[in-house]
């Protein structure tokens, strides 16, 4: 606020609220006396005698600083999936009496809210009609506001019938509090705004020169009577739009690019609400906050930081200096307060209070004392899962932190398999996906080479490949480099001619691999079931198992049936749109005079489907097949998936940029009954991947699925419905109707 530093410690043992003066030296002060939990960022009252928080009750709190006393002015009862808790801000008014926040309500939109320090009520301003969200008292009290998602600009898909977004939904709003504040998109007065620039300059200097008292800030007046229906759409251009802050005569916020764009940094913006223009403030800004005295902004753009006014064109011309930051650092205090906040994180925030029964504070004991033995942050990190793994729940994981590292070298790929001879290295293989897989290619796949498989690679940029050490030896360093390859047909050197291409890198590599293992398997199941199946698979349930569904299934649509297999799939979000896509009903029916009768959806297939999965499929992979069963989509074959679904889990950043995550919500079926967790999906019909047939380059798991679908095909096949006869619809005609 100025003179005070507010901010969350754990130096009583539990996180507590201090206050440190920046005018003194004073030691700094508790503020707060809390038996456990935590709180987000704090947000001084403007007269700085309060602060608001949220905390992990999602319970917005304020309190006093003078006594330290709490009150809770509101909950937030809703947590959206992964990441989705504290993100919603609070903001005070200028005369400190109000605070205005948003709430979920019960239909998945979010309402504005005002809560009165003096009556200690909290009321809604809008209805929840619309989602409504970041409200902030403009800088004279006279308006509100907040953003809202209203822009309903559909966008079809060009892959599937009828199916529509509407993205880029945010506009800016404002609600007149008291019915005698001006209608901000009143009609304009040309003529009263030539006299306004009439006014005599002589008298305006006088009042600018005029130096008077700061007089105290007049409450704010709300009427509450048809207060929502006051609400006007400021005319700022949609988009995907956050951080707003109220300065005079204008409204900042920031830009971010467009769904459906090509990307790139947010933008800094400001709303004149005289001129009735947005304009730019300043570009690439990756942070904002306002500063204490409410005038400017502290901004982050890349590594720099500094202070900008909320006004056009801004640069950060003098960066504020952190070159000199230093830290005085004992590893083992920091590696202490590391477990001890693992160790209290998962306390107030895993989904079960009662901690599934463990005890939770045993624990803290038997893993917290063999910190004094660790020699280095791994070993900090093993206890840290080792503690987690306590609780026999999934999304408990531990990574990063200041670990030793080491430089990573690269290599340079050609998506082969090699051979070996006497005469040397040689193209054993050329790893090749489907034909129509155009993502990337072997450097030897392409058009206007002549190099073939059982060819000889006798060097890279004059470097030999000696029998005696593995041939990407002389590739480290060369991923993405445009290098000269020596080939011969004989493995004679002298026969040899000079290949230029440009390596792989490691991804891409993996990439043409993965793609390669598609297509044998889709391939397989194309020979099994006579060319009647089609195959997917699902690598996970987050942006490539949603690629490989789309482009797979619409790929395969005129096929009977389809074998989904979502073996080693590693999980991401929930799969209910997957399987909206693989269930979608054909409703309709077609008829045309040219051309060939059809169902509506066209991008749909009803025909049996069945599934394959595995012990190596895990979080989404369970939540996947667990949904189709739910859904009695088809059989489910192969061994049970890992069961560690649990549910969302919220991430936690440690001190020394490590985090934690921790599941805060566990999933349970419609039937009241709890996920599996830690055993998993079994399937119906289970088969054991026996290591025998898969060296023989069979896969006992796809076979069985794919006799079980056929066998359905022949029970129930997917048709058509063939049009009626002809009508007749003349007088005569119709009278037997």
């Amino acid at each position: 606020n100025g003179d005070h530093v507010a901010y969350w410690s754990d130096a009583s043992g539990e996180y507590e609220i201090y206050l440190q003066s920046m005018r003194t030296e004073q030691p700094a002060r508790k503020l707060t006396s809390r038996n456990k939990g935590y709180g987000y960022t704090l947000h001084w009252s403007p007269d700085s005698k309060k602060l608001a928080f949220i905390d992990e009750k999602n319970d917005i709190s304020i309190i006093d600083v003078a006594s330290g006393t709490i009150e809770v002015a509101d909950n937030y009862e809703w947590n959206y999936g992964h990441g989705g808790r504290y993100g919603y801000p609070i903001n005070w008014s200028h005369d400190s009496k109000l605070l205005t926040y948003s709430i979920g309500m019960e239909n998945g939109n979010e309402a504005i809210f005002i809560y009165d320090l003096g009556s200690k009520q909290a009321r809604q301003v809008t209805s929840g009609f619309y989602n409504d969200s970041n409200p902030v008292f403009g800088k004279d009290g006279k308006y509100l506001f907040f953003l809202t998602d209203r822009n309903f600009r559909a966008l079809y898909s060009d892959l599937q019938d009828g199916t529509w977004i509407y993205p880029n939904a945010t506009q800016l709003a404002a609600i007149s509090l008291s019915k005698a504040s001006p209608y901000l998109l009143s009609a304009k007065n040309d003529e009263l705004k030539a006299a306004e620039k009439e006014a005599p300059k002589e008298e305006e200097k006088k009042k600018k020169d005029k130096k008077e008292e700061e007089p105290a800030p007049k409450p704010i007046q709300i009427d509450w009577t048809g207060l929502e229906s006051r609400l006007v759409i400021l005319p700022a251009k949609p988009g995907n739009l956050s951080n707003l802050m109220a300065f005079d005569g204008k409204v900042v916020f920031r830009r971010f690019p467009n769904s459906g764009s090509d990307g790139g940094s947010p933008e800094l913006f400001f709303y004149d609400l005289k001129e009735r223009e947005e304009k730019s403030i300043m570009a690439s800004v990756s942070g904002v906050v306002k500063t204490a005295d409410g005038e400017s902004l502290l901004v982050r753009s890349g590594p720099k930081f500094g202070v900008i006014k909320p006004a056009p064109d801004q640069k950060i011309k003098d960066p504020i200096p952190t070159s000199g930051l230093v830290m005085e650092l004992n590893p083992k205090e920091e590696w202490n307060q590391i477990f001890q906040d693992t160790w209290r994180r998962h306390r107030d925030f895993f989904y079960d209070e009662d901690m599934q029964q463990v005890d939770w504070d045993a624990l803290r004991t038997q893993y917290g004392d063999l910190v004094k033995d660790a020699r280095s942050r791994w070993d900090v990190s093993y206890l840290q899962y080792n503690l987690a793994a306590e609780l026999s729940a999934g999304h408990t994981y531990t990574f990063g932190g200041d670990n030793e590292t080491v430089d990573f070298v690269s290599t340079g790929y050609l998506g082969i398999d090699w051979g070996m001879d006497s005469k040397g290295f040689k193209i054993k293989r050329i790893v090749k996906p489907a034909p129509w897989d155009a993502e990337n290619r072997s450097p030897f796949d392409r058009p206007g080479l002549d190099v073939s498989e059982g060819d000889y690679i006798h060097s890279v940029n004059g470097m030999s490949l000696p029998l005696n050490k593995d041939p990407y030896a002389a590739f480290e360093g060369l991923n993405d480099q445009t290098v000269v390859l020596k080939i011969s047909k004989t493995g004679n050197a002298s026969d040899a001619k000079d290949v230029v291409v440009t390596c792989l890198s490691g991804g891409q590599e993996g990439n043409i691999r993965y793609l390669d293992w598609i297509e044998q398997n889709r391939q397989k199941v194309e020979a099994l079931s006579d060319g009647k199946l089609g195959y997917v698979y699902m690598t996970n349930t987050a942006g490539r198992g949603q690629l490989d569904l789309v482009k797979m299934y619409y790929g395969q649509l005129g096929k009977e049936g389809f074998i989904i297999d979502e073996r080693f799939n590693g999980g991401g979000q929930l799969a209910d749109r997957f399987l909206e896509l693989m269930t979608r009903p054909t409703i309709y029916n077609l008829y045309w005079r040219h051309g060939k009768a059809h169902p509506y959806p066209t991008k749909a297939n009803n025909g049996p489907m069945g599934m394959l999965i595995n012990g190596w499929a895990g979080s989404g992979g369970d939540g996947l097949p667990w949904a189709f069963r739910e859904l009695d989509a088809g059989p489910i074959v192969g061994e049970r998936t890992l069961g560690i679904l649990v549910g969302p889990a919220t991430g936690h950043r440690l001190i020394d940029g490590g985090g934690i995550t921790v599941p805060g919500a566990r999933l349970y079926l419609n039937d009241g009954t709890w996920f599996d967790e830690g055993v998993g999906v079994r399937p119906d019909i289970k088969v054991w991947d026996d290591p025998n047939l898969l060296m023989q380059g069979r896969d006992p798991q796809l076979e069985r699925v794919v006799e079980e679908v056929l066998k359905l095909v022949e029970e129930s096949p997917a048709r058509m419905t063939p049009p009626p006869a002809k009508e007749d619809r003349t007088a005569e005609g119709l009278k037997g109707n």
